[in-house]
């Protein structure tokens, strides 16, 4: 019976081989995140609350859990009256803990994370955009006046029609 002096030695090769693979698929091998995005975390997990006005089918292909029924139950979307809600536009409102988890869904979908959803990573960008800045105008030990509030509503049409690049200019 012939055997394989070098058996042992491949077979631990490929095992370390394998592990290491599993890491690089279970870290992710996406993008960084946002800048500011720790302290952004931070900041929002002070919050009592936040204020989120968007479409109702955005805030429901990019919310946490979307997959999931139970998740973020109490955050429902709330029509609005008068011009905004005959656009479509609801108000979620979430607490601070609530928003860590939004905003982490959000740069995971971006990022290209693990459990990232690439069907949605323009819609999570537009998101992440708009409330990002909101959150870092948010200052430690200064409780708002008012709840921070993001809007994500880019209807508004301006006063005269614009041109566009590809019309002839006279």
């Amino acid at each position: 019976m012939i055997t394989d002096p070098f058996r042992g030695r491949r077979r631990a090769a490929s095992t370390v081989l394998a592990a290491v693979a599993v890491l690089a698929f279970v870290t992710g091998c996406g993008d960084e995140p946002p800048a500011g995005h720790e302290q952004r975390l931070q900041k929002a997990a002070g919050v009592a609350s936040f204020k989120i006005t968007c479409t109702k089918d955005l805030w429901e292909r990019t919310k946490p859990g979307r997959d999931r029924t139970d998740s973020h139950e109490d955050a429902k979307p709330h029509s609005l009256n008068g011009s905004p809600g005959e656009r479509g536009l609801v108000e979620i409102i979430l607490t601070g803990a609530q928003l860590v988890d939004y905003l982490k869904t959000l740069e995971e979908d971006i990022s290209g994370g693990l459990f990232a959803d690439k069907s949605v990573e323009e819609l999570s960008r537009r998101m992440y955009e708009a409330i990002a800045p909101v959150v870092d105008r948010i200052e430690k030990g200064k409780p708002p006046t008012e709840i921070p509030q993001a809007v994500v509503d880019d209807a508004a049409a301006p006063a005269g029609p614009a041109s566009s690049p590809l019309e002839k200019q006279d």
